[in-house]
């Protein structure tokens, strides 16, 4: 039974709703044999577990093709099978003799190289390729560690001989794996050495704030907010094999004000 449209209107809010909560109740209580037989959700959990299951041979499957035909490939032999689009052109154009190659070095990590495929790079593309780069790399990391840490704990259940033990021991290191702890500057410096944790999820914004580049080879800082964000490479300084690294943009520029 439905309530009437005026008198709900005339009520106040509070007694309005109440009555439709109460008719909203009365309508929800009929027979047992008129009410429609609601779906399992252990069935849909079924079917869900299933098609995330499908999806992941899917895409393994993919990979795999993709990681031969690259293979086969003489030119794109040293490319990963998960190659972002900024290394893809970067090994066109150095191919076709026209990048500009930029190392930069982070303190505790490898260094990145990066390969402008643009004829004019500017300051503003190799923030974005190295933001790319970087965090390709991060994910290969974390991926080649989930896989070492999967293949140790088979092994050491095969070891054992209990089937139990090794699906609670491999759901437990893939979920540790899955929640890596990520340091707000991972991506420029080693975790080891920040005194606190952050988030998994890196804002780029927030670490261009807080770091800088640095020249080695003229050993001056590049004051990337002075200048526009089209400002090319060579106006700054910067020629092909040049050498970066990150610094704390405080030491050399002082704080800025948070916009």
């Amino acid at each position: 039974m439905q309530p009437n449209n005026k008198k709900l209107k005339r009520l106040p809010i509070n007694l309005r709703r109440k009555a439709i909560r109460e008719a909203r109740n009365l309508a929800g209580v009929r027979p047992a044999a008129n009410r429609a037989v609601k779906p399992k959700l252990r069935s849909r959990h079924k079917q869900n577990d299933f098609d995330r299951a499908e999806h992941n041979a899917m895409l393994a499957a993919t990979a795999h093709e993709l990681q031969q035909i690259l293979e086969d490939c003489e030119e794109l032999a040293d490319l990963p099978y998960d190659a972002t689009p900024a290394e893809l052109l970067g090994e066109i154009a150095l191919a076709e003799g026209h990048s500009t190659t930029i190392h930069v070095q982070r303190d505790g990590l490898s260094t990145l190289k990066i390969v402008l495929h643009q004829r004019t790079p500017t300051i503003a593309q190799l923030k974005k390729a190295i933001a790319s780069v970087s965090l390709a790399q991060q994910k290969r990391r974390q991926r080649e560690q989930r896989r070492a840490a999967h293949e140790d704990a088979a092994g050491r259940a095969d070891e054992d001989g209990d089937e139990n033990e090794q699906q609670l021991v491999v759901t437990g290191l893939a979920g540790d794996g899955a929640a890596m702890v990520c340091s707000s500057g991972e991506l420029v410096n080693s975790a080891l050495r920040n005194g606190h944790e952050h988030r998994t999820l890196v804002s780029w914004r927030f670490l261009w704030r807080c770091f800088a580049l640095f020249n080695v080879d003229t050993n001056q800082p590049i004051d990337d907010h002075a200048v526009n964000g089209r400002a090319t490479l060579t106006a700054l300084g910067i020629e092909n094999g040049t050498i970066l690294k990150f610094v704390h943009r405080v030491k050399y520029f002082g704080r800025r004000r948070q916009s």
